[in-house]
């Protein structure tokens, strides 16, 4: 974990390693977490051509980054999801229901041409808080 300020840089080990970024930042009581991207963590593509298990694969390394800065997916306080084909959205929307629960915080969803990779069906990025004296 790098620190900036009164910002925290941090990436976890079990995440794909992002060259030019990190992973999350926390500043305050909020962390801000990259949009994420189905690589597993070997830095291996998974679920090429499907983009229900991109989503499973992205809200696994969610959940990872998540728990590296001490919080939860229950923590979490907006969530952007961007897609290149709307008629991925059910298949995404399962798994982002499965990955939250009972827990259904804002969302946005955005539809665009390309994402940074070919490969790339789905990113999501979010936001979560957690007060320091909760992750104290």
């Amino acid at each position: 974990m790098s620190k900036t300020a009164s910002i925290h840089l941090a990436s976890p080990p079990d995440v794909a390693r992002a060259s030019s970024y990190e992973h999350a930042a926390r500043a305050g009581d909020f962390i801000y977490v990259a949009g994420q991207v189905a690589r597993d963590e070997n830095n291996q593509w998974v679920g090429i051509d499907d983009a229900g298990a991109q989503a499973e694969q992205v809200y696994r390394n969610i959940g990872r980054v998540l728990a590296h800065m001490g919080a939860k997916p229950t923590d979490v306080v907006k969530i952007n999801t961007i897609m290149v084909d709307r008629n991925d959205r059910e298949a995404v929307t399962a798994a982002r229901l499965k990955f939250f629960g009972e827990h259904r915080p804002p969302h946005t969803g955005i539809i665009v041409y390309g994402l940074g990779s070919p490969e790339v069906k789905i990113e999501v990025e979010v936001i979560a808080y957690l007060p320091a004296e909760k992750s104290a």
